[in-house]
């Protein structure tokens, strides 16, 4: 479990949390309801090494969702600010990289969701049959 709980935190470090020191107890949660998932997915009594990343990204994506859903996930940890596509500087244009309709923030929001949420594919290639 320390193993899974360094890759989440490097997941984690390298996605812009960086400091999980106050939050461990929920981030040790979240590695063991996301292995629960799997194991009962694939029927398995451990998870196997092939859905390892996927894992490690379950639990990071819960780990933030819960953060947010609570309110300890705030903007100084990750930057919702769009980058810029292009500058004209004659009467003054900017535009963003990111559609107007389509927010950092919804895209953070979508980037978890994918995490919490794998291809169904990937998992089904480990179920193993339970009579």
């Amino acid at each position: 479990m320390d193993e899974i709980f360094t890759e989440v935190s490097e997941r984690l470090s390298a996605l812009g949390y960086k400091d999980i020191s106050n939050e461990e107890t929920v981030l040790h949660y979240n590695i063991r309801k996301a292995e629960d998932i799997l194991k009962n997915k694939t029927n398995q009594i451990s998870v196997p090494n092939g859905l390892k990343t996927i894992w490690i990204d379950m639990a990071a994506g819960m780990f933030l969702q819960d953060l947010k859903q609570i309110g300890k996930l705030i903007s100084t940890d990750f930057d919702f600010s769009s980058p810029v596509k292009s500058i004209t500087e004659g009467d003054t244009s900017v535009t963003y990289a990111l559609s107007e309709s389509v927010s950092p923030a919804a895209e953070f929001e979508k980037m978890i969701n994918y995490m919490i949420n794998p291809s169904e594919e990937i998992i089904a290639k480990y179920r193993k049959l339970v009579w």
